[in-house]
């Protein structure tokens, strides 16, 4: 099947935009984090104390370090996101490990958030992102590859 051909088949595939749409929502989401990735030390201080967290340790190089590679990983798979909502039939496997590590990880990650004591909202916010958005992206992903599967089998 060539690209045009593939294309073209996708775009009447009632599933791929709104999976296109959510990875795109998620994707700029995340992109956002590359801000705090750069932003001065003295920001991320008044963004703690802000949040209720209390003084960053601005004297502690680990703590900047962690805080900054956090933010760069987010925006790096938000950026991900971006490029797999570009074409979500040819991404397809990519875009199922991308799920499924991101409600692998997010899932730990907010166990732990909650074990050390990080606030609700930090919390609940996590909790949203994975437990909501991940399984709607799954959704999505199984209603395109049905479709797809259809399709298939009526050639």
């Amino acid at each position: 099947m060539s690209d045009v051909q593939a294309k073209s088949e996708s775009h009447a595939n009632p599933a791929v935009q709104p999976l296109q749409r959510l990875m795109r929502w998620f994707g700029l989401l995340c992109v956002i984090a590359f801000f705090p990735f750069v932003m001065p030390v003295s920001w991320m201080n008044w963004c703690h104390q802000q949040l209720g967290l209390g003084s960053f340790p601005t004297d502690k190089p680990i703590a900047i370090y962690l805080a900054r590679s956090t933010s760069a990983l987010c925006g790096l798979y938000g950026t991900f996101a971006l490029v797999l909502a570009t074409d979500v039939v040819k991404y397809q496997r990519l875009i199922l490990f991308h799920i499924f590590g991101l409600f692998t990880i997010g899932s730990i990650g907010t166990l732990l958030a909650y074990q050390c004591g990080m606030p609700t909202f930090w919390i609940l916010t996590d909790w949203f992102g994975i437990m909501l958005i991940c399984p709607w992206k799954y959704v999505y992903y199984r209603r395109m590859m049905g479709w797809e599967g259809m399709a298939n089998n009526l050639e």
